[in-house]
């Protein structure tokens, strides 16, 4: 009678119990699904969080070969955060996988990932996976995306961690732009006084040298510069930020730099008055750990010989 009593106790505690949650559970209430692309398949969500306004820190460059090459800045936008239980069978490897197949497909570049055992300076267990990665999305800015997918606690316990940052619409460069226009003689005046000038409203396609069609009204104005001034030569310089690398920085700023030039040529400038030239990441205007700083240096340069 003892025994059957507290077998029946053991079982009345052990029902009291929490259940703990399982990967085939329901999203925690008033999760939503992001914009771009679904709810992670056999998973849910345990935490959901939005912020109209936040910050978060996000790998935003790693550079292999060098003593630090994580670097990590505190990224600032709408904030959206999801913690994700898989299903028993996932690996944070297959996750990274399927966000990077995702994500390319939409035309996010990746910053870095990979596993944190092969991965120097950044934190993490040695089979954590971490990705980040950043769109331009055009009109309305950079988005940046973090994971961080890992074990808690054994391999049938797989759990993923993903934020997004989606920046605003670089209303700091609209700034400096009009600055520059604010002079007594716009463009002119300023490469007399300065010998250069930049200019922020000649965008491209991200990770592109295709001009976008807001770009026009900033091709008209050098090309009217150029008409005006009939004995005028110019260098065009394109300018990146310090994400990615250095070579590809590279090779990106001199395509976007001679994008300028075929226009201008096409529009009936000779040739011989333009150079065209790409100094990738080698020229900050600004600092580059911050976002702001990034959209400043992301820019085309006209300068005189």
């Amino acid at each position: 009678m003892r025994k059957a009593t507290l077998a029946l106790f053991a079982t009345a505690w052990l029902c009291a119990l929490p259940a703990s949650a399982a990967w085939n559970d329901p999203n925690v209430s008033g999760t939503q699904q992001y914009r771009l692309f679904k709810f992670y398949p056999s998973a849910h969500v345990t935490e959901y969080a939005t912020k109209d306004y936040d910050s978060a820190k996000m790998l935003i460059a790693y550079r292999t070969g060098q003593d630090n090459p994580a670097t990590y800045d505190d990224v600032e936008g709408k904030l959206l955060t999801y913690h994700y239980e898989h299903k028993p069978e996932t690996s944070p490897l297959e996750i990274l996988r399927n966000y990077q197949g995702v994500l390319q497909g939409l035309g996010f570049e990746l910053v870095a990932g990979g596993r944190v055992d092969r991965m120097p300076g950044v934190s993490g267990n040695d089979e954590d996976t971490v990705g980040s990665w950043r769109w331009e999305e055009p009109g309305k800015g950079m988005i940046w995306i973090g994971l961080h997918a890992y074990y808690n606690g054994g391999h049938d316990s797989p759990e993923s961690a993903l934020t997004i940052v989606e920046t605003k619409a670089m209303q700091q460069v609209l700034e400096a732009n009009a600055a520059v226009e604010a002079k007594p003689t716009g463009l002119a005046d300023a490469l007399k006084a300065d010998g250069h000038v930049a200019i922020y409203g000649i965008t491209f396609d991200f990770n592109k040298a295709t001009l976008r069609p807001e770009a026009t009204p900033e091709l008209e104005r050098v090309l009217a510069l150029l008409k005006a001034d009939p004995a005028l030569a110019l260098t065009i310089e394109g300018h990146t930020d310090s994400v990615g690398q250095p070579a590809y920085n590279l090779k990106l700023s001199t395509d976007r730099a001679n994008a300028v030039k075929t226009w201008l040529a096409a529009k009936g400038i000779d040739v011989a008055r333009l150079t065209s030239a790409g100094l990738g990441d080698t020229k900050p205007v600004d600092d580059n750990a911050t976002e702001q700083g990034r959209a400043k240096n992301r820019r085309v340069e006209l300068v005189r010989p």
